[in-house]
């Protein structure tokens, strides 16, 4: 018995897995994006089938027959099949999810009846539905969504998985910022009596007034300089990125939080270190950049602050993203530098919660005072 979606509520985001498995099951077809996220029709992938575990002791294949333009349901592993649709249906399907979901008020929302109705024909009770295990346990556990694609140039067939983000919810974040992913930064010039001061300063309401703090350092000419970071794990995962990477997003810290700089895009900081140069490295211009893109992908495929990392990509096929008009392109594992470039070109780096995040206050260790710093990785609203 498939379980109604009917009244089920999810946030945006979640609703585009469900979304692009409609989408690519009514088209066949995912196509490359270039580093502007931009559609290039002369890449893409044949979509042959779509694997999806809804419930423990099933895995559902969407098989697309290109003859008969049908999508033939049915269990993995066996000959009976559960149901053969037009792939008409499935794009009819994804049109009216897309603008439901799209014109929706509010951070949860439900699916319009035609769309719930659908999703039981098709056999989806889960609209996000856990990841096939089997496929987990091989490619890692960051996959949205697991096609089994045809190469559109070389004909190569191979089993992918994606992770999927939407531009119709809010802007996603690429690396989240966490307990665990505070900067230490020792300070000179600091007394007990400054750090009473300075963890003292509110904005009125409760909350902490970053601004303000940051002043308040400034005028009693308080040095802070990177220490560690707080986690252990998270420095351990960073120094697995690269040797330097911990002090290069400590500079990128500092430079948000505490340089006062207006500009706070990803390319942007980094260029502004390549010139500072504080690492002292001969080739400033492509080693910061090439650091800083190696710390964006670990983070968007598997890398987190709180858990140990083993350094491998958690994402093997890549990233599928969903557009304001509904597309779908998407970046795969031969167009990398493309991708890379495109995390760089459109990230910054965002200011979180001092109080939620626990960060922002000074704290006495061994006779020393620091203050712990964090940031947040998140996508920008505008592609460049």
């Amino acid at each position: 018995m498939v379980e109604s979606i009917v009244g089920k509520t999810l946030n945006k985001g979640e609703w585009a897995e469900f979304y692009v498995m409609l989408k690519l099951l009514g088209e066949g077809k995912l196509y490359a994006a270039d580093n502007k996220l931009k559609k290039k029709l002369d890449s893409y992938l044949d979509v042959l089938k779509i694997i999806r575990q809804e419930y423990e002791t099933q895995v559902l294949e969407y098989i697309v027959d290109r003859d008969d333009s049908s999508v033939i349901v049915k269990p993995q592993g066996a000959e009976t099949v559960l149901a053969t649709i037009p792939m008409t249906e499935f794009e009819k399907c994804a049109t009216t999810l897309f603008q439901g979901i799209k014109h929706a008020k509010g951070m949860s929302v439900a699916a319009p009846d035609s769309v719930c109705e659908f999703a039981k024909v098709i056999y989806v009770g889960k609209p996000k539905a856990p990841a096939v295990k089997a496929l987990k346990r091989q490619f890692g556990g960051k996959n949205d969504i697991f096609i089994e694609v045809r190469d559109g140039q070389t004909a190569i067939v191979s089993v992918m998985g994606f992770s999927i983000k939407s531009k119709f919810g809010h802007n996603p974040t690429l690396f989240n910022a966490g307990s665990s992913s505070q900067y230490l930064f020792r300070l000179s010039g600091c007394d007990d009596t400054i750090m009473k001061e300075f963890n003292g300063i509110t904005d009125g309401k409760g909350g902490r007034a970053w601004g303000c703090c940051v002043q308040y350092l400034r005028s009693h000419r308080i040095g802070a300089e990177f220490a560690r970071t707080q986690y252990p794990i998270y420095g351990e995962n960073l120094y697995l990125v690269r040797e330097s990477m911990a002090r290069i997003m400590a500079w990128c810290v500092h430079d948000r939080l505490l340089a006062g700089e207006p500009e706070h895009r990803v390319k942007e900081t980094v260029e502004r270190m390549a010139a500072a140069n504080p690492l002292g490295v001969g080739n400033p211009d492509i080693y910061y950049e090439k650091a800083i893109k190696d710390f964006l992908i670990a983070g968007f495929t598997g890398m987190t602050a709180g858990s140990k990392w083993d350094g491998k990509e958690q994402v093997n096929g890549g990233y599928i993203v969903v557009m304001d008009d509904g597309d779908v392109i998407c970046y795969h594992s031969n167009d990398r530098e493309s991708f890379r470039d495109y995390l760089y070109r459109n990230t910054y780096f965002e200011y979180v919660s001092a109080d939620k995040y626990n960060w922002g206050y000074i704290v006495k260790i061994d006779g020393e005072y620091y203050l712990p710093l964090n940031i947040s990785v998140r996508f920008g609203s505008v592609t460049r």
